[in-house]
């Protein structure tokens, strides 16, 4: 059964620093209408509340009761409200504690949820805002189809979030991927030997690049050096510079893999949309580990139900 069953209509906000996504959920748990828009926080809007209503003011008059869950960077220091991060462990209940009611804002209200702060696997400081809610959902959502929970849970994006599996969020740990993948592409000696445009060669040999990668990362000679080889190969003619993308993608994920599963972990649930959640699946199966998915945009949906439950 979906945590909404006890619930009336909701809207799920997923506002982060790049994109808005919005999620009109029935009281069943069914996603029934969806928005999704540029308008991060990348684009410094000038008035959240002017902006947030132009995408969901027809859902709220036509449920005047409908509940507002915003999830993500929009409670960050330069978001809409500063919600500040609870520390861990974490669970629904102490996210729905932490959460900040937006003054004056109407119909069933609205609630910006907090972060959460903790320790990565180096015993650093860590931070995040947004996967705490996917994590909740996604571990609702194996519930409910009867499903083993794997060791561990990756959130793929600009910086990857892993957090192990449990009924409360004790630690997790960050890894910068996706935005160091970005600067290796356009600002690194890196870029003169590769090209980021779709071709028929490189998306012919993406796959097979890309498990290149995954395999070079375990070789000896750390990341630094393995990346490196993107130029190398190329200059050496032993791969194009079509090739060149999706071999350093390998490098990156196959680096943040290992760095991040444990020793005990057989079983890794990823949580991200279908095209990055197929990468690192690829690259999982290719190091021996077993994986499933869950859409990002559904663990969001149900862990705002959850936690909205605690309201």
């Amino acid at each position: 059964m979906s945590a909404a069953s006890a619930l009336e209509q909701l809207i799920s906000v997923d506002w982060g620093t790049s994109n808005l996504r919005a999620s009109l959920v029935d009281p069943q748990g069914t996603i029934v209408d969806q928005i999704e828009s540029d308008q991060g926080l990348l684009s410094k809007p000038t008035d959240f509340a002017a902006c947030l209503r132009s995408f969901i003011q027809p859902w709220l008059e036509r449920s005047p009761r409908t509940r507002t869950i915003l999830s993500g960077m929009v409670g960050s220091p330069g978001g809409w409200i500063e919600v500040p991060h609870i520390p861990c462990p974490a669970n629904p209940m102490a996210l729905a504690a932490g959460a900040r009611a937006i003054d004056g804002f109407g119909y069933g209200g609205a609630w910006i949820l907090p972060g959460v702060a903790g320790q990565g696997v180096a015993g650093l400081h860590d931070v995040m805002r947004g996967e705490e809610v996917q994590f909740f959902g996604a571990q609702q959502l194996f519930a409910a189809q009867g499903r083993p929970l794997p060791q561990r849970w990756c959130f793929p994006g600009t910086h990857n979030k892993w957090i192990e599996a449990g009924p409360e969020i004790t630690h997790f740990s960050t890894s910068m991927v996706g935005e160091f993948f970005d600067l290796a592409q356009g600002h690194s000696l890196l870029a003169q030997s590769l090209t980021t445009r779709d071709s028929s060669e490189s998306s012919k040999n993406s796959e097979a690049d890309f498990l290149r990668g995954v395999a070079t990362s375990q070789k000896a000679g750390g990341l630094l050096h393995h990346v490196f080889s993107v130029r190398s190969l190329q200059l050496s003619g032993a791969h194009s510079k079509a090739q060149g993308a999706a071999y350093l993608s390998g490098i990156m994920i196959g680096h943040d893999i290992c760095s991040q599963v444990a020793d005990r972990d057989t079983s890794i649930g990823i949580v991200a949309s279908a095209n990055l959640a197929s990468r690192y699946q690829l690259a999982l199966t290719k190091l021996g580990y077993d994986s499933a998915t869950i859409d990002a945009q559904q663990a969001t949906v149900e862990g705002a139900l959850l936690v909205a439950g605690h309201l």
